[in-house]
């Protein structure tokens, strides 16, 4: 087959470190080409230098066998490159249409735009690939879900030969991730040429003509869906054999830890987001909530750490109604809070890692002083989230922009799962993790069940939900309902009914 893009000795270093160091790639046209690797083994940044956003140290790119050079985004977007990032790239102040057209409009006259035609190309890929993203409303506010799905939408608008793909089916159902790989498949039979990364080896094995694997900056695998299996390629990711299935443990539940009756929570519109939503979730027990972008789970989160005003009903934890309590008085309660946003709710990106783990910390532990923060007490418990959770950083003191997006995630995760919370509501705790890291934290997560902790689980990745959970919810268009407990139904079943359908 034809060589399209090569990819020569391409070095790129931030200070000390070497995020990729010297490697060759070789992508065939009309092909997938799956990357896959640990966080922080340079998968992200080799994709970077290839779409523009950061410059090579050295190497060189060359499409066709003619070297190219890419000062920014737009020259890579100009010369066919386009990719859909892990961390989006959106104006959140501007409507979904605008974001997905902005530098590629259709023009009636000249100097003016047709929102028509670019709105009526828009609605046709959304059909083509099932996607329902609202093109009227403001990006901001928008559930990480949807953002993902704007950015798909995006880069197939802009017409791109060569797409990246940064984890594209981590906010997908079932049904969702089928119809995105029958596009794939369609766009590589007009030529078009697929860069995929991810952690789902599955997706990898199904779909990818050809695996690259990464581990500290370097090439450690070229292979194909024919010569590998889940084993081989966690293996040559991690280092090591990694348990791909969660390990549930024999537990017993004790009394309800948080109790919710008739919720009504109503959405920036004014209208229900929420509607009239009762659910209960025991000490020891993992209840799983699947649904798709837009459902309504991110406000009903909201809504249960005081982050959202609820117009009705009741939600009662330990024993207590805690609805009108903010957000400190619930973590000071024993409410720990993992977000699905890890850099605009989880995170301060500038700050360093102690003051990130102090976040939240700090209200429901305190220092010896209610006046002086204690360094030392600080510096432990981030050295403590740094070491239990394999937290790529310099030290305490590195600023958290300076983390992959994976590093983050488990920053965020171990800063709540070692405060002793009695409660913990998660959303999407693996998003962007590699494999091994999902092993850890499925783990972390069963063993905090079978201490007595109350677990309830947003998750986009309908795998996990179905792994980890003890008994599943699945919300659609506001309302909740019952979808078994775990193993009782499939992934299609599950799917189906986040979609609005019939289980069966």
């Amino acid at each position: 087959m034809e060589t399209y893009l090569e990819l020569r000795q391409i070095s790129k270093r931030f200070g000390n470190f070497t995020a990729n160091d010297k490697i060759d790639l070789i992508i065939e046209k009309g092909k997938i080409h799956a990357i896959i690797g640990e966080n922080g083994a340079g998968k992200s940044t080799l994709m970077n230098v290839l779409s523009g956003i950061y410059q090579p140290d050295g190497g060189e790119i060359l499409i066709q066998g003619k070297p190219v050079s890419f000062h920014n985004p737009t020259a890579a977007s100009r010369a066919g490159i386009g990719m859909v990032h892990q961390e989006f790239m959106l104006f959140p102040e501007l409507s979904v249409l605008d974001n997905i057209i902005m530098g590629f409009e259709c023009i009636s006259l000249p100097g003016v735009i047709s929102y028509k035609s670019s709105e009526a190309a828009v609605a046709e890929i959304c059909k083509s690939y099932n996607f329902n993203v609202p093109l009227d409303a403001k990006v901001g506010g928008l559930p990480v879900a949807m953002l993902q799905q704007i950015e798909i939408v995006k880069v197939l608008y802009h017409g791109a030969d060569i797409i990246i793909f940064d984890e594209p089916t981590s906010v997908l159902t079932p049904q969702g991730i089928e119809g995105l790989f029958k596009a794939f498949r369609a766009l590589t039979e007009k030529g078009k040429t697929i860069i995929f990364i991810t952690h789902k080896l599955q997706e990898v094995l199904k779909i990818a003509d050809a695996i690259t694997v990464l581990k500290d900056g370097h090439v450690t695998c070229c292979t194909t869906p024919e010569q590998a299996d889940e084993k081989m390629l966690a293996r040559m990711m991690v280092g090591r054999d990694v348990m791909l299935n969660a390990s549930k443990l024999d537990k017993v539940t004790g009394s309800e830890m948080l109790v919710v009756k008739n919720l009504t929570v109503l959405g920036s519109n004014g209208f229900p987001k929420v509607k009239n939503v009762s659910f209960s979730v025991r000490a020891g027990e993992i209840v799983g909530i699947a649904g798709i972008a837009g459902s309504g789970e991110s406000e009903l989160i909201a809504a249960l750490f005081g982050l959202q005003h609820v117009e009705s009903g009741s939600i009662v934890f330990n024993g207590k109604n805690i609805e009108k309590l903010s957000v400190r008085d619930r973590r000071c309660a024993g409410i720990g809070y993992v977000p699905q946003d890890r850099n605009a709710e989880g995170t301060n990106r500038n700050a360093t890692l102690w003051e990130n783990c102090m976040m939240g910390y700090h209200v429901a532990h305190g220092f010896k002083s209610s006046w002086l923060i204690d360094h030392n007490q600080i510096y432990g418990f981030t050295e403590n989230v740094i070491s239990n959770y394999s937290v790529k950083a310099g030290s305490v003191f590195s600023s958290v922009s300076e983390l992959s997006g994976g590093n983050v995630q488990k920053l965020i995760v171990g800063r709540e799962f070692l405060q002793k919370n009695s409660l913990l509501i998660i959303e999407d705790p693996t998003r962007g993790i590699d494999i091994g890291a999902i092993e850890f934290i499925w783990k972390k997560i069963e063993e905090l069940s079978a201490s007595g902790v109350a677990i309830l689980m947003v998750s986009h990745e309908l795998n996990e939900v179905m792994e980890v959970s003890d008994r599943i919810l699945v919300m659609n268009n506001g309302c909740l309902f019952d979808a078994g407990l775990h193993g009782e139904k499939s992934e299609e079943q599950i799917g189906m009914l986040m979609m609005g359908g019939q289980a069966s």
